[in-house]
């Protein structure tokens, strides 16, 4: 059968499914910094974090996309709810909310992390005791430092 053989050479040419939305995530990820001062190394770090590079991840807690947005917080950063599920407008919305965080703990990006992981708190408070917030913060800094 000549068939097998060509439908595993197009299954194996086909792009993997994680790997689907790569380029468009890099474009958005290029364009934001245009516009806020945010590295992009750290939005990589924080997306990949947050989402594992996964538009459609959805936390148990409700928050949607790439970087994890909550729609309570969309209209705030400029996007609907539904957008969230947008790889573009995701990234938009969490590096708008990120420069926010930046600017408000003067480039502490420690603080921003904390911050865009459970809420904002004073500057250089002390990490939350929560087991969640000091873990994640030192994975985005692992992932930022390898990007």
């Amino acid at each position: 059968m000549i068939i097998a053989p060509l439908a595993v050479a197009l299954l194996l040419a086909a792009p993997k499914a994680e790997h689907r939305f790569d380029a468009e995530i890099a474009r958005a990820v290029a364009s934001t910094h245009d516009v806020f001062a945010v590295p992009p190394a750290l939005v990589r770090a924080i997306i990949q974090q947050e989402s594992s590079f996964n538009p459609l991840a959805l936390s148990p807690v409700g928050a949607r996309g790439l970087m994890q947005v909550m729609p309570a917080n969309a209209t705030r950063l400029g996007v609907t709810p539904d957008d969230l599920w947008d790889p573009a407008k995701n990234i938009l919305a969490g590096v708008r909310l990120l420069a926010v965080l930046l600017d408000h703990y003067r480039g502490d990006v420690i603080s921003a992390l904390v911050a865009y992981n459970a809420r904002p708190r004073r500057l250089f408070a002390p990490l939350p005791r929560n087991h969640e917030t000091p873990r994640y913060v030192l994975n985005v800094l692992a992932h930022y430092e390898a990007n």
